[in-house]
């Protein structure tokens, strides 16, 4: 069984923070309609899924070989998270981004969740050890984890349109960055502890 469930917390903050994919998501939602971009969240899903699986079946192969890629897995996502935040005080990029890309297809964004760093991230650091011992844990870590990418992306659909559209003055999209970087650093603390 789990042990603790704060993953869940970081698992949260990272979906939320600004990237590539939720940018798509955002820019879909804004040139292609809500009803049309919310069929997008299961090809996000579907991206995660064979991202985490793929790093999670590459640390089992190569932990046994290799003892210390853990570690360098971990310490490698715990400075990715750092680098992310850092990065994420200083850019504001949604509109530039939006303007390029205007007519979002699945496939695109099912590679881009694909080859989106967060899945390392979720494999090495922020998923228990537990989720791989069996395929109960596995099944329920995972369930958790749609249970927390429905609601994140539907925040970059609604949100991330609303920022493009401009009915949310108040809010620009640097202080939606800042806080961003903020809600990761906060909610990885728990993640970074239980390594260390």
């Amino acid at each position: 069984m789990i042990e603790s469930w704060f993953f869940v917390l970081a698992m949260l903050a990272v979906l939320l923070i600004p990237g590539p994919t939720n940018a798509l998501l955002a820019t879909a939602a804004h040139s292609q309609g809500l009803s049309k971009a919310f069929w997008l969240i299961p090809m996000e899903w579907l991206g995660y899924a064979y991202g985490i699986s793929f790093w999670a079946v590459f640390i089992h192969l190569a932990a046994p070989v290799w003892p210390a890629l853990l570690l360098i897995l971990h310490i490698t996502s715990v400075a990715y998270v750092f680098w992310m935040a850092f990065r994420l005080w200083k850019t504001t990029h949604l509109q530039q981004f939006s303007q390029i890309h205007r007519n979002i297809r699945p496939r695109q964004l099912f590679f881009s969740t694909l080859k989106n760093p967060k899945s390392l991230l979720f494999a090495a650091g922020i998923f228990p050890a537990e989720t791989w011992n069996s395929p109960e844990n596995c099944l329920m870590v995972f369930g958790v984890f749609t249970l927390t990418l429905i609601p994140a992306a539907s925040f970059w659909l609604i949100f991330g349109r609303a920022l493009l559209t401009g009915p949310v003055q108040k809010i620009k999209a640097d202080h939606l960055y800042k806080g961003s970087a903020m809600l990761l650093i906060l909610c990885m603390l728990p993640v970074v502890f239980r390594f260390f």
